[in-house]
């Protein structure tokens, strides 16, 4: 066998169990990852003989001969013999991974490490005896009109507990096997039939039968492996009847308890359906048993596109919204197969959606490329990390689009006059996921970074609100939405902003300017993004300012503080009279608030009484009032050449063009307010430190400027 399947085994794969058209809920995905997984596992919807590929030439087939055309059940021999490739077809093998006990199939498996003759002889023959006593295999009796149920009556006979034959069975294992040596072994029944008695069988000369060659143990198999999805978390009875099944679009016998997608339908938790009747539950969502096998066979790659984070999980479940291909399953089955759950790139977890994106985007095949750029759709679902399986947030279309505009936007934006000193804006830090990209790296690395900040939540987290972790609904609804292109008010994010501000003050100290920074990364991404509505202007800098060198001249601490300062407003948030008068405002206090800590060695500092969350416009008044003063009046005791009769007078002399009326006269929001002074303020505190940093001139001065830069830190 290949080593792995092939654009031939996934076409096959299609053409026998999905329908033509596209994906188009989440019943279709979860059935097409069933149709993946069909085509790795070896062609078959119920039987998965790529399962026993581990058994193949280091393994043994152990074979019990039964002779079922005489007057009774006689076995005629036990043998044993290398397992090959060419015996695994007709063998029937079906796996069922969850849970110990019978497979699915008459033939079963031990364990690929090895079982010793005791352990053959006790588990693996256990398993046939359990197989043949399932409710649902014991359904196909000829009590209950089957006419070849009498088959599945002999077995059970055979293999009933106790018996002579299965006593006899085991003591010829323990004489035929080595006891002492682990091997890996898979044991199946071969029988001897007349074909005249059988009608699930084809009349032929043939004597001998493997599993796979009689009809009525294919059909007990499949009934046993979807036996569940009719009767699971119920009592007494089943869910099962007549109707159109949800994917198949066909009438036929549906069953109402199949491996939910995403656990969403159940009928486990009766307290969230209380008008759901369990053996009535096939009504409200019939699922045929081949559909439901799909479910359950695509467990496994759906659950690699899980992302947890705090109390939520978010599923990101690609699939192409074209017409289905082998070589579109082959490609989409390798990047959901290639996802590593554990994935970081330095200290960020690197979700689902983002490997699976790349792996698609960059592929070697061009085609491959081409197609992820056109189809590459996810449907996303977030929902609690609990038994609670309502779903918090949804969107059955999320294509690249918009993760990428968001990613090229927070790139241009971190890597821009916003962290950029000498152009007015704040620094770059480490560790704060909105603040730096590697800047080492190449610019797709840095984009697929950034591409990695959208998807794995940190570019929401990093600025809104805490919650407690069973509580970030709307942190999640906000993901969805960006992810789909739907815009975000303006209003909304201010609010979350000013209590992520309050969340992060500690015994009441003023947040780190870090936090502001990155809100105000956040939002200007989402301008150029043309994602931010409720304002009436962009925030990103204008392109002049984008496209500009600016020079500052450094030896002067006073020119510096200003072309900084200049730098800063110099963006179209500015243009509104009051929001600058509002972040002049902010900028003051700050700059003032800075000369009480590190020259005055005042203990309660002016900004310490006004924390901007918290800020109105008659504490404003009162608050720059006092500004304005504090500036005349430490101006006077100061004797350093860049202080002259008045601190900060680039600062002053602005903010006295700008508010020609008094604050609590000022036409605007009062989160705007807040937001525009806290984004001065967070600037203003660092005015003089930046400034000391840039500073090249006299060497006194620069001595001067450096030990008080020290005091500050």
């Amino acid at each position: 066998m290949s080593d792995g399947p092939t654009h031939k085994d996934f076409q096959n794969a299609l053409d026998k169990h999905w329908h033509d058209r596209p994906p188009a809920s989440l019943e279709d995905v979860m059935a097409l990852y069933g149709v993946l997984a069909v085509a790795e596992s070896g062609g078959g919807l119920y039987t998965t003989p790529s399962k026993l590929q581990p058994f193949v030439d280091d393994g043994r087939l152990v074979t019990v001969s039964l002779d079922l055309t005489g007057d009774s059940p006689k076995i005629v021999s036990l043998d044993q013999d290398d397992l090959r490739d060419e015996d695994v077809p007709q063998l029937g093998y079906s796996h069922k991974s969850s849970g110990r006990g019978a497979k699915y199939s008459l033939t079963q498996i031990g364990s690929k490490n090895g079982n010793d003759a005791e352990g053959v002889s006790s588990t693996l023959l256990g398993r046939i005896r359990s197989w043949t006593g399932q409710d649902s295999v014991e359904n196909f009796t000829s009590g209950n009109g089957n006419p070849d149920g009498w088959l599945i009556e002999t077995l059970g006979d055979v293999f009933e507990k106790d018996s002579e034959t299965l006593e006899s069975l085991k003591v010829k294992i323990i004489e035929l096997l080595p006891a002492d040596e682990s091997i890996p072994y898979v044991m199946t029944v071969r029988l001897k039939l007349n074909p005249v008695n059988l009608e699930s069988v084809d009349a032929t000369n043939q004597e001998w039968f493997y599993p796979a060659e009689v009809g009525i143990l294919e059909e007990a198999m499949k009934r046993y492996a979807t036996a569940n999805a009719a009767n699971k978390n119920i009592d007494k009875g089943a869910s099962e009847g007549q109707g159109i099944g949800v994917v198949s679009g066909e009438k036929g016998r549906v069953v109402g308890t199949p491996e939910s997608p995403l656990g969403v339908f159940s009928v486990k938790h009766p307290d969230a359906q209380p008008d759901l009747r369990k053996t009535e539950s096939w009504r409200n969502y019939p699922v045929s048993d081949d559909v439901a096998m799909l479910f359950a066979k695509g467990q496994d790659l759906i659950d690699r596109c899980i992302y947890r984070n705090g109390g939520m999980e978010t599923y990101a479940l690609p699939y192409f919204a074209g017409e289905m291909t082998g070589k579109k399953a082959d490609a989409l089955y390798l990047a959901i197969d290639s996802v590593d759950g554990d994935r970081q790139i330095g200290e960020s977890a690197d979700p689902p959606m983002a490997q699976v994106t790349f792996n698609l985007t960059e592929n070697d095949d061009e085609t491959i490329r081409e197609l992820a750029e056109q189809e590459l759709r996810f449907y996303t679902v977030t929902m609690p990390t609990s038994d609670d399986k309502n779903i918090i947030a949804e969107e059955p279309t999320a294509s690249i689009y918009w993760p990428n505009k968001l990613a090229d936007s927070l790139r241009q934006t971190i890597e821009g006059p916003t962290l950029n000193p000498a152009r007015g804006g704040f620094e770059q830090f480490n560790n704060w996921p909105l603040l730096k990209l590697d800047t080492d790296t190449t610019r797709a690395s840095r984009r697929r970074l950034a591409f990695m900040r959208i998807t794995n939540h940190e570019f929401t987290d990093a600025v809104f609100a805490y919650r407690d972790e069973e509580d970030d609904d709307f942190r999640r609804i906000i993901d969805h939405r960006l992810l789909s292109g739907a815009p975000v008010d303006a209003k909304t994010l201010f609010e979350e902003y000013l209590q992520r501000y309050d969340d992060a003050s500690e015994d009441g100290d003023i947040p780190p300017q870090q936090i502001v920074a990155q809100q105000l990364v956040h939002l200007e991404t989402l301008s150029r993004a043309g994602l931010l509505d409720g304002i009436d202007t962009s925030i990103e800098p204008t392109e002049t300012t984008m496209t500009t060198e600016t020079t500052i001249d450094t030896s002067n601490i006073a020119t510096i503080r200003e072309q900084r300062l200049d730098g800063f407003l110099d963006r179209p948030l500015f243009d509104d009279t009051t929001r600058k008068a509002a972040a002049l405002a902010g900028v003051l206090v700050g700059q003032i608030s800075w000369h009480q800590d590190s020259v005055r060695g005042v203990g309660r500092p002016l900004d310490s009484g006004m924390k901007g969350d918290q800020l109105t416009k008659n504490g404003l008044e009162n608050v720059l009032t006092a500004a304005l003063e504090k500036a005349k009046v430490y101006a006077q005791d100061s004797d350093r050449s860049f202080d002259r009769d008045l601190l900060f007078p680039e600062t002053v002399d602005r903010l006295l063009d700008e508010t020609e009326v008094i604050p609590t006269n000022w036409e605007i929001d009062k989160r705007e307010l807040q937001f525009c002074y806290v984004l001065g303020h967070a600037h203003g505190r660092r005015s003089m430190p930046v400034a000391f940093q840039m500073y090249d001139g006299d060497e006194a001065e620069s001595s001067e400027a450096v030990s008080t830069e020290n005091t500050s830190n």
